[in-house]
Protein backbone atom coordinates (compact mmCIF):
# COMPACT_ATOMS: atom_id res chain seq x y z
CA UNK A 1 0.00 0.00 0.00
CA UNK A 2 1.44 3.47 -1.21
CA UNK A 3 1.16 6.27 1.46
CA UNK A 4 -0.86 8.34 -1.39
CA UNK A 5 -3.03 9.53 1.20
CA UNK A 6 -0.27 11.16 2.86
CA UNK A 7 2.45 12.34 0.05
CA UNK A 8 0.86 15.52 -0.92
CA UNK A 9 1.47 16.18 3.37
CA UNK A 10 4.99 14.95 3.23
CA UNK A 11 5.83 17.20 0.39
CA UNK A 12 4.45 20.30 2.11
CA UNK A 13 6.60 18.99 5.13
CA UNK A 14 9.95 18.30 3.25
CA UNK A 15 9.69 22.00 1.81
CA UNK A 16 8.98 23.43 5.46
CA UNK A 17 11.77 21.04 6.87
CA UNK A 18 14.16 22.00 3.86
CA UNK A 19 13.73 25.91 4.78
CA UNK A 20 14.26 24.86 8.65
CA UNK A 21 17.44 22.97 8.04
CA UNK A 22 19.25 25.64 5.99
CA UNK A 23 20.43 29.11 5.78
CA UNK A 24 18.32 31.97 4.24
CA UNK A 25 20.20 31.81 1.24
CA UNK A 26 18.92 28.51 0.48
CA UNK A 27 16.21 28.18 -1.66
CA UNK A 28 13.43 24.96 -2.66
CA UNK A 29 11.12 25.20 -5.50
CA UNK A 30 8.17 22.97 -5.77
CA UNK A 31 7.75 21.54 -9.47
CA UNK A 32 3.93 21.25 -9.90
CA UNK A 33 3.28 17.72 -11.81
CA UNK A 34 2.03 18.68 -15.21
CA UNK A 35 0.29 15.00 -15.87
CA UNK A 36 0.04 14.16 -19.23
CA UNK A 37 -3.19 12.33 -18.94
CA UNK A 38 -1.97 9.07 -17.71
CA UNK A 39 -1.76 7.57 -13.87
CA UNK A 40 1.42 8.54 -11.76
CA UNK A 41 3.42 10.37 -15.11
CA UNK A 42 4.62 13.89 -14.83
CA UNK A 43 6.57 15.62 -17.21
CA UNK A 44 8.93 16.98 -14.45
CA UNK A 45 11.91 15.38 -13.48
CA UNK A 46 11.14 15.82 -9.57
CA UNK A 47 9.17 17.23 -7.28
CA UNK A 48 11.68 19.78 -5.69
CA UNK A 49 14.35 21.78 -7.37
CA UNK A 50 16.56 22.82 -4.12
CA UNK A 51 19.76 24.81 -3.77
CA UNK A 52 22.39 25.53 -1.08
CA UNK A 53 25.53 27.14 -1.96
CA UNK A 54 27.19 25.46 -3.91
CA UNK A 55 24.92 22.10 -4.84
CA UNK A 56 21.84 21.72 -7.05
CA UNK A 57 19.33 19.48 -5.36
CA UNK A 58 16.70 17.38 -7.48
CA UNK A 59 14.35 15.64 -5.06
CA UNK A 60 11.84 13.26 -5.53
CA UNK A 61 9.98 12.55 -2.48
CA UNK A 62 7.80 9.03 -2.04
CA UNK A 63 5.89 8.38 1.08
CA UNK A 64 5.45 4.34 1.45
CA UNK A 65 4.18 2.00 3.91
CA UNK A 66 5.58 -1.09 4.24
CA UNK A 67 9.00 -2.74 4.12
CA UNK A 68 9.84 -2.07 0.82
CA UNK A 69 9.26 1.11 -1.82
CA UNK A 70 8.95 -0.26 -5.46
CA UNK A 71 10.66 1.02 -8.25
CA UNK A 72 7.61 0.89 -10.22
CA UNK A 73 6.35 4.12 -8.71
CA UNK A 74 9.28 5.98 -9.15
CA UNK A 75 8.13 6.85 -13.19
CA UNK A 76 10.77 9.82 -12.89
CA UNK A 77 14.27 7.82 -12.37
CA UNK A 78 14.78 7.86 -16.51
CA UNK A 79 14.61 12.05 -16.33
CA UNK A 80 16.24 11.99 -13.18
CA UNK A 81 19.08 9.49 -14.61
CA UNK A 82 20.59 12.52 -16.94
CA UNK A 83 21.49 14.62 -13.90
CA UNK A 84 23.62 11.38 -12.18
CA UNK A 85 27.06 12.88 -13.25
CA UNK A 86 26.21 16.66 -13.57
CA UNK A 87 29.26 18.49 -10.71
CA UNK A 88 27.56 20.26 -8.13
CA UNK A 89 24.30 18.61 -8.56
CA UNK A 90 22.58 16.02 -6.13
CA UNK A 91 19.74 13.89 -7.77
CA UNK A 92 17.64 11.33 -5.61
CA UNK A 93 14.80 9.95 -3.98
CA UNK A 94 13.38 10.93 -1.01
CA UNK A 95 11.60 7.69 1.08
CA UNK A 96 9.54 8.43 3.88
CA UNK A 97 9.41 5.05 5.52
CA UNK A 98 5.94 5.69 7.25
CA UNK A 99 5.40 2.07 9.25
CA UNK A 100 9.44 2.15 10.30
CA UNK A 101 9.66 6.12 11.05
CA UNK A 102 13.24 6.40 8.33
CA UNK A 103 13.36 8.81 5.76
CA UNK A 104 16.00 8.03 3.56
CA UNK A 105 17.69 9.13 0.81
CA UNK A 106 18.82 7.46 -2.40
CA UNK A 107 21.15 9.27 -4.70
CA UNK A 108 20.12 8.44 -8.38
CA UNK A 109 22.96 7.03 -8.91
CA UNK A 110 22.36 3.87 -5.95
CA UNK A 111 19.21 3.42 -7.75
CA UNK A 112 20.41 2.83 -11.09
CA UNK A 113 23.14 0.30 -9.38
CA UNK A 114 19.87 -1.28 -7.72
CA UNK A 115 18.07 -1.77 -10.89
CA UNK A 116 21.43 -2.93 -12.77
CA UNK A 117 21.25 -5.65 -10.17
CA UNK A 118 17.58 -6.64 -10.48
CA UNK A 119 16.22 -5.04 -7.45
CA UNK A 120 12.88 -4.20 -7.89
CA UNK A 121 12.59 -2.02 -4.95
CA UNK A 122 14.67 -0.84 -2.06
CA UNK A 123 14.16 -2.57 1.10
CA UNK A 124 14.04 -0.82 4.73
CA UNK A 125 16.89 -4.12 5.31
CA UNK A 126 19.43 -2.58 2.27
CA UNK A 127 19.56 0.55 4.34
CA UNK A 128 20.50 -1.09 7.02
CA UNK A 129 22.55 -3.47 5.21
CA UNK A 130 25.38 -0.84 4.39
CA UNK A 131 25.98 -1.82 0.89
CA UNK A 132 24.25 0.91 -1.11
CA UNK A 133 24.86 4.97 -0.53
CA UNK A 134 21.80 5.52 1.18
CA UNK A 135 22.20 9.01 3.30
CA UNK A 136 19.48 8.55 6.42
CA UNK A 137 17.85 11.67 7.05
CA UNK A 138 18.15 12.46 11.07
CA UNK A 139 14.40 12.99 11.75
CA UNK A 140 12.10 13.04 15.28
CA UNK A 141 8.60 11.53 15.19
CA UNK A 142 6.13 14.06 15.88
CA UNK A 143 1.88 13.22 15.57
CA UNK A 144 1.99 12.07 12.30
CA UNK A 145 5.21 13.16 10.37
CA UNK A 146 8.78 13.48 11.13
CA UNK A 147 10.66 17.00 11.85
CA UNK A 148 13.71 15.61 9.46
CA UNK A 149 17.01 17.73 9.38
CA UNK A 150 18.27 17.63 5.36
CA UNK A 151 21.92 19.19 6.45
CA UNK A 152 23.34 15.54 5.43
CA UNK A 153 22.55 16.44 2.06
CA UNK A 154 25.47 18.64 2.12
CA UNK A 155 27.77 16.40 3.80
CA UNK A 156 26.72 13.37 1.29
CA UNK A 157 27.77 16.43 -1.43
CA UNK A 158 30.93 17.07 0.18
CA UNK A 159 32.11 13.76 0.36
CA UNK A 160 31.25 13.20 -3.04
CA UNK A 161 32.98 15.71 -4.60
CA UNK A 162 36.41 15.00 -2.53
CA UNK A 163 36.29 11.58 -3.86
CA UNK A 164 36.40 13.29 -7.88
Amino acid sequence: MSGASKGKDFEKKFKEDWQKSFSNDSTVIRLYDQMSGFKKVSKNPCDFICYSYPYQYLIECKSHYGNTFPFSEFPQYEEMLKYKDKRNICAGVIVWFIDHDTVVFTPISEVEKMIFENKKSINIKDIKADKYNFVIIPSVKKRVFMDSNYTVLENYMNNREAED
